[in-house]
């Protein structure tokens, strides 16, 4: 097995634009036991609600302000906070701060990157 070093600045990410819910995924590694990606959503707009059936999800916050909501709880996130979403937690988040709110984020069993 060899080492992987990625550059995340040189990975293309794909703009998903739905109103309200505009944003920009970079899919950056798919292994036997878990997919990462880059989320970057602009202020003020938000990620589709959406569940991940069979796979953790961890959330590493990056940069930016704003929140994550399941059924019925909300919590705001800033920079280095980390959320933990058990499979099957419906969830969205939010930006709302100034600048973009840039998500780091690890499924484990690998998860498919919401398409829209």
């Amino acid at each position: 097995m060899a080492m992987k070093v990625l550059d995340i600045d040189e990975i293309e990410g794909r703009r998903i634009t739905v109103p309200g819910m505009t944003r920009v995924l970079k899919d950056i590694l798919v292994s036997k036991n878990m997919t990462t990606h880059l989320g970057v959503i602009p202020s003020g707009q938000s990620s589709s609600r959406h569940v991940h059936l069979e796979s953790e999800e961890v959330v590493y916050v990056v940069k930016g302000e704003g929140w994550v909501e399941t059924d019925g709880e909300r919590k705001d996130l800033r920079p280095n906070y980390l959320v933990f979403l058990e499979p099957g937690e419906y969830h969205q988040y939010k930006s709302m701060g100034k600048s973009d709110l840039v998500l780091f984020v690890v499924y484990s069993p690998p998860a498919e990157v919401p398409k829209k």
